[in-house]
């Protein structure tokens, strides 16, 4: 068991290691992001985690999430490794929450 919780806290590490050196701001799909913020909200919708908004943050705000943020992320999702998110999921996921992010043209702001 010590070494199934190791093993995924390795992989979760490594993977941030990946996404944190090549996270690019200005890439990603916001189309193919939705998909992926679909499978986010299978978990985030509101009974036992926050819900997963695009217009409860601005672009900045999202942005710094992903740069800054990215350790807490994975912290808070034991089970990370399980995802498989590489980074262009990631980016793609990022352009979709900035792209209907509170300051957007085209907020999102209830689902």
């Amino acid at each position: 068991m010590k070494f199934v919780k190791f093993a995924s806290i390795f992989a979760a590490l490594l993977l941030l290691a990946g996404t944190a050196q090549g996270f690019d701001p200005e890439a990603g799909d916001g189309a193919k992001g939705k998909d992926d913020v679909m499978k986010c909200r299978g978990c985030h919708d509101g009974t036992k985690t926050a819900k997963l908004n695009p217009g409860g943050k601005t672009k900045k705000q999202w942005t710094r999430f992903f740069e800054a943020d990215q350790k807490k992320l994975v912290a808070k999702h034991a089970d990370w490794a399980s995802f498989a998110l590489n980074n262009d999921q990631l980016q793609n996921i990022h352009r979709f929450l900035i792209e209907r992010a509170l300051d957007s043209d085209k907020p999102q702001t209830c689902d």
